[in-house]
């Protein structure tokens, strides 16, 4: 696994259990907590793809 995937890693892991926790009737806050989450997983992938030409 990457350093960076190390490091966002548990970030993503408690906002999907956060997410998962929320009543479903929640729309809006779960649509948020969906929206940080793929922001962290497009950051991950950025940095790896910033890396690999490093």
């Amino acid at each position: 696994m990457s350093p960076v995937r190390e490091h966002y890693n548990p970030e993503i892991i408690n906002l999907l259990r956060e997410h998962d926790r929320l009543p479903h009737d929640k729309i809006s806050e779960r649509k948020s907590f969906q929206r940080r989450i793929l922001f962290l997983m497009h950051a991950i992938k950025a940095q790896e793809f910033e890396e690999s030409y490093s």
